[in-house]
């Protein structure tokens, strides 16, 4: 169960609307909610007072009366500390690296994603619940991970689609045989998750697609849209080049929904 949620806020636009999906969330799965800055550099007593008007006015928009963590230092670090500190069960961030133009390598993002203890989400859409979401989903832990934490998420009526992708050549496509086996195996893996899901009214589907993988999950979230992409890294501390890990930076760079990655 998701218990207690953190937002990381930078004072952006960006973090506005995590805070926003945080919010909804915490009303959602009845999850406490915290809300930490972080005063980087040699920052006045001028900036901290800007932080705090302008949290306790964000906070208040959202209808919270919590007040904030300010800390001071560097930001990847104060989070990760915050967020083992509370023990916390999932971390909301915005895309804070929108104009960078290295994208989302060496951001706080990919530093905090590296040695988060909680399943992050990179919070980039309007905070209506969710309907649909889509979670890629190998034979690792961590995608099998992130699909449990994206299935707490989902509301009543809402539907999460669990996609594997069978790498093969578009030009030759796998064999009746080995399609048929693949599919066997997907379905007692979906089967076994759905074992300790939790009976929320949400639905949980399956699709199987083969070919190449960037192109399977494009095509997948075309034809699912969904407001919630679920992914695993693959491993702490880098994003391994196995099955879906590459992409998670691909997407997490630009995502087109919401993005929640768990280790």
């Amino acid at each position: 169960m998701v218990q207690h949620i953190l937002v990381a806020h930078d004072l952006s636009p960006e973090a506005d609307l995590a805070l926003s999906r945080a919010a909804q969330l915490a009303q959602q799965t009845g999850a406490r909610l915290s809300v930490l800055h972080v005063l980087t550099g040699q920052s006045d007593a001028k900036e901290q007072q800007h932080a705090q008007v302008y949290l306790h006015t964000t906070l208040e928009r959202n209808g919270l009366a919590q007040q904030p963590w300010i800390r001071q230092g560097r930001a990847a670090e104060e989070i990760l500390t915050q967020a083992a500190g509370l023990e916390i069960d999932l971390l909301i961030m915005g895309r804070h690296h929108r104009q960078s133009p290295q994208g989302f390598v060496g951001t706080t993002l990919e530093q905090v994603l590296q040695s988060c203890p909680a399943p992050l989400l990179l919070a980039v859409t309007p905070a209506a619940p969710y309907s649909r979401a889509l979670a890629a989903l190998d034979y690792s832990d961590c995608a099998s991970r992130a699909l449990q934490s994206a299935w707490q998420l989902m509301p009543a009526g809402s539907a999460l689609t669990a996609l594997n992708i069978y790498e093969s050549s578009e030009v030759c496509p796998p064999e009746s045989a080995e399609l048929t086996l693949q599919h066997e195996l997907f379905d007692q893996l979906v089967a076994d998750l759905r074992r300790h899901l939790a009976d929320t009214g949400a639905q949980l589907q399956s699709s199987l697609r083969y070919g190449e993988r960037n192109n399977c999950l494009d095509s997948a979230i075309a034809a699912v849209q969904p407001q919630l992409l679920a992914l695993g890294s693959h491993s702490r501390g880098t994003m391994s080049e196995a099955l879906l890990g590459s992409l998670t930076r691909e997407y997490l760079d630009q995502p087109p929904c919401d993005v929640l990655i768990a280790h």
